[in-house]
């Protein structure tokens, strides 16, 4: 499997955005977190993550978000998801991904905008 087919990284001025797509799990992290490792700079602030094309969330892609937000933390930033639904969402809000620890948006338009306003 082509890790290009899994996520798309886009490294925006104000904040890193990432689509992941299918499943996020044991079999799948395993190709993306080398990836994302050499792809977003330490100093990523705001991550926006894109779930609106995954349909399965499992321990181990928690595991790989718990990382992203750690460096998102670590800058002063935040992680946002967009477009959850389903298992992967019922997962996020499972394990204690809540408001007051990530924000959630319907959208990547309403994600990207919230940091694009902030920016002005």
């Amino acid at each position: 499997m082509n890790v290009n087919n899994m996520l798309e990284i886009q490294q925006m001025p104000q904040y890193t955005l990432i689509r992941f797509y299918g499943f996020i799990d044991a079999s799948t992290v395993s190709m993306m977190r080398p990836v994302l490792q050499n792809r977003i700079p330490d100093t990523s602030r705001h991550i926006i993550v894109d779930l609106r094309e995954v349909g399965f969330l499992d321990s181990h892609g928690v595991g790989l978000f718990v990382s992203l937000l750690k460096m998102a933390h670590k800058n002063n930033g935040r992680i946002v998801f967009a477009a959850a639904k389903g298992q992967p969402s019922s997962v996020l809000q499972m394990v204690g991904f809540s408001g007051g620890i990530v924000s959630y948006c319907q959208s990547i338009e309403e994600a990207c905008a919230g940091f694009e306003k902030k920016a002005m």
